[in-house]
């Protein structure tokens, strides 16, 4: 399994739309991609799902999260490690780790826990790996042949990691 990370300092160079039409044109050659959206503004959710279910995805009322805050919510609360990435299926041979707004809120606990790396932290280590354990259990679920990234100019390269 391949991983390929978009990343740009600058938004608004269309690494989101590349992203996208990546990902058809690799399933059209009979890959099996899955496609994380780890951008807060999840342009790239937009993109492949129909505005009702981006409703039914990121409604408030809803108790169980379906984006990728459901999965990085004990470690935001303090309470555990990592829950199973959500995934939808786009087509037979694509699956979405739909985006949230609210990720822009985890980017302060990845900020304070890398420092706390250095220091040995078990749960600092948790939080600066667990988009790398999503995609990493995301793929091995799927079985997937590629997965792509999309990553907010602000996450930065801490976010992904070989």
């Amino acid at each position: 399994m391949r991983t390929l990370a978009f990343f740009n300092n600058k938004g608004g160079v269309g690494k989101t739309t590349l992203l996208y039409h990546l990902a058809w044109m690799f399933s059209e050659l009979g890959r099996r991609v899955v496609v994380a959206d780890f951008d807060p503004q999840a342009n790239l959710t937009s993109m492949f799902l129909p505005e009702s279910q981006l409703e039914k995805l990121w409604d408030p009322d809803i108790l169980t999260l379906q984006s990728i805050m459901a999965p990085l919510s004990p470690i935001i609360r303090g309470i555990g490690d990592i829950g199973s990435p959500p995934m939808i299926a786009v087509s037979p041979m694509i699956r979405l780790i739909p985006g949230d707004l609210n990720l822009s809120n985890f980017e302060a606990n990845l900020s304070e826990a890398w420092g706390k790396c250095l220091d040995g932290s078990e749960p600092a280590f948790r939080t600066t790996s667990s988009l790398h354990r999503l995609v990493q259990a995301a793929a091995a679920d799927f079985d997937s042949d590629l997965v792509l990234i999309d990553v907010g100019p602000t996450l930065g390269r801490s976010t992904v990691q070989r």
